[in-house]
C-alpha cells in the first residue's frame, strides 16, 4: 500500500467551503508519484511508458480545510500490459472519495507491451495478488 498525507490549501476550496471536485484527481496523482516514477527511463525513446486508459472518481462526502487528508493506494490488479490502482481519500477517518485508474504499459511504438518483471515485482509489493 502507498500512503500520503495531503494538507488541503485554502485555494483548494470552492465557494461553499468544500474542496473542489477537480482537486482530488491531482491529490491522487501526487500520492502515486513515486510509483509512476519507477517506470521512468530518461534515456529511452519513450521515457514514461505509461498511458491512462480509464480513470473514475466517486465522491462520498465533502472534504474541508481540516483535518489533513490521508490517501491510500493499492495495486488492485496486474495484467500482461496493464495494471489497476485503487485509491481512497479519507478525512477524519471517513472515506470521502475513491478512484480507480487503469494504466497501460507501452513500448517505444506507444502500443501495449508486457510489463517488465522488475516492475511487475514492484507493483506486487503494493497490494496485487
Amino acid at each position: 500500500m502507498i500512503t500520503a498525507t495531503i494538507r488541503p490549501r485554502i485555494d483548494d476550496l470552492g465557494p461553499a467551503g468544500h474542496v473542489h471536485n477537480t482537486v482530488l484527481p491531482a491529490w491522487f496523482q501526487e500520492a502515486r508519484h513515486d510509483l509512476v516514477e519507477k517506470f521512468l527511463t530518461p534515456q529511452a525513446d519513450n521515457p514514461l511508458p505509461l498511458m491512462i486508459k480509464e480513470y473514475t472518481v466517486t465522491f462520498h462526502r465533502e472534504l474541508v480545510l481540516t483535518p489533513d487528508v490521508e490517501i491510500k493506494i493499492v495495486v488492485e490488479k496486474i495484467g500482461n500490459s496493464s495494471f489497476v490502482l485503487y485509491e481512497q481519500a479519507h478525512q477524519g477517518g471517513l472515506l470521502s472519495c475513491e478512484s480507480r485508474v487503469v494504466y497501460i504499459y507501452v513500448g517505444s511504438d506507444n502500443r501495449p507491451a508486457p510489463i517488465p518483471e522488475d516492475l511487475r515485482t514492484y507493483l506486487k509489493q503494493h497490494g496485487a495478488d
